[in-house]
């Protein structure tokens, strides 16, 4: 399978639980949640509060797949449940989210692929409201010098998938996230360059209407 595809089905499979960057298999990921201290409690209701205010944010994101392929591109986002993932070339792929689906284009195999949006981890963070409620699983909480990961899972499927998000703290920004697929696999994305709350055309989410798309790509830009 190829690093390419690995990712694909990493946005697909791996309906949130978390993978730290330090060298834990993912076999050893919770089955519950962790027991939460009051500092973790404050972090997490930060964290809510602070994506709850990002309604739409574009930029730049660097992908490391599992073998170390390196990707770079573009990312939209808007609140609730829409983004695209605009690879740079040589990278024939294009990932759009409409709010339902999400739409994997891969131009180089000539395939297309839709995944329900709420069967991946993405899905927590487009959400119209962002709760930390029963059905999201805290497996931990860590600190350190300006960073906060918050490492999440499934409750009722912890060994389908994770997710870390990865922040930058004092002041809080959201600097990117890793996903592990069922076999350990990592993707790391990083952003950068992020402009958070701009105005995006909503053509850009919209697949197969490429006419409109690159009209709404040129105002942008």
């Amino acid at each position: 399978m190829t690093d390419r595809r690995r990712f694909l089905l990493a946005m697909a499979v791996a309906a949130t639980a978390a993978k730290l960057p330090l060298s834990v298999a993912y076999a050893a990921a919770p089955a519950s949640s962790a027991k939460l201290t009051a500092q973790d409690q404050a972090d997490l209701a930060r964290i809510a509060a602070y994506f709850n205010e990002v309604r739409s944010m574009q930029g730049r994101f660097l992908q490391v797949a599992p073998q170390g392929e390196a990707s770079e591109g573009k990312i939209y986002m808007s609140r609730p449940g829409r983004f695209r993932f605009e690879y740079d070339p040589p990278v024939p792929m294009l990932i759009v989210s409409d709010g339902a689906y999400i739409i994997m284009e891969d131009r180089e195999l000539k395939t297309v692929e839709r995944i329900p949006l709420g069967a991946t981890p993405l899905d927590l963070l487009v959400r119209d409201k962002v709760v930390f409620d029963d059905s999201v699983g805290i497996a931990r909480v860590e600190r350190g010098a300006a960073i906060l990961r918050v490492t999440l899972f499934a409750p009722d499927r912890p060994k389908e998938g994770a997710l870390t998000l990865v922040f930058g703290d004092k002041p809080l920004e959201f600097a990117g996230w890793t996903v592990t697929d069922a076999q350990g696999k990592d993707t790391a994305i990083t952003l950068s360059k992020i402009d958070f709350n701009p105005q995006i055309n909503p053509r850009l989410y919209t697949y197969g209407d490429r006419p409109a798309v690159e009209r709404a790509l040129q105002q942008r830009r």
